[in-house]
């Protein structure tokens, strides 16, 4: 595959991308935090143990927060802005821990666009159904042209 690289996006493109977004909603299953643990191979009690999670004053197992943030990923790289982006950057701050069997909702939303080296700045919060805070960030995406 061919990536053809071009000066700036076209006029009025920018305003396209401009308060675009995306959300979606997951369960966080031991058998996923087991899956990601043996991929990442972060077997760290803290994930792995519930009693382990405990004896440090957690509620139980700690979803890791790399697996929050791949599953943003996969929102940025299917919906926003999907086949067309090429991530460049991930800065992400984890506000509270992630439990077994939660239920969080990821938004994206581009919050700019720069034109010259068509980049989107897309902004990045998850939260528990509760309400609570567990993610908050931006991942910077350029855009490929359409071959």
């Amino acid at each position: 595959m061919r990536i053809r690289v071009v000066d700036a996006l076209p006029d009025g493109v920018a305003e396209d991308w401009r308060g675009r977004s995306a959300k979606k909603k997951f369960r966080v299953t031991a058998a996923l935090v087991d899956r990601f643990a043996a991929l990442s191979e972060d077997s760290s009690p803290l994930h792995v143990s519930d009693a382990a999670a405990r004896s440090l004053g957690f509620q139980g197992r700690v979803v890791h927060g790399l697996l929050l943030a791949s599953l943003v990923s996969g929102l940025v790289g299917t919906e926003l802005p999907g086949e067309r982006g090429v991530l460049q950057n991930v800065d992400l701050a984890f506000r509270n821990p992630c439990y077994l069997d939660d239920e969080v909702t990821a938004q994206v939303w581009v919050a700019d666009v720069i034109e010259s080296v068509r980049t989107l700045i897309v902004k990045v919060r998850v939260e528990r159904e509760d309400g609570t805070l567990l993610v908050t960030g931006t991942f910077r995406s350029g855009l490929r042209e359409r071959a």
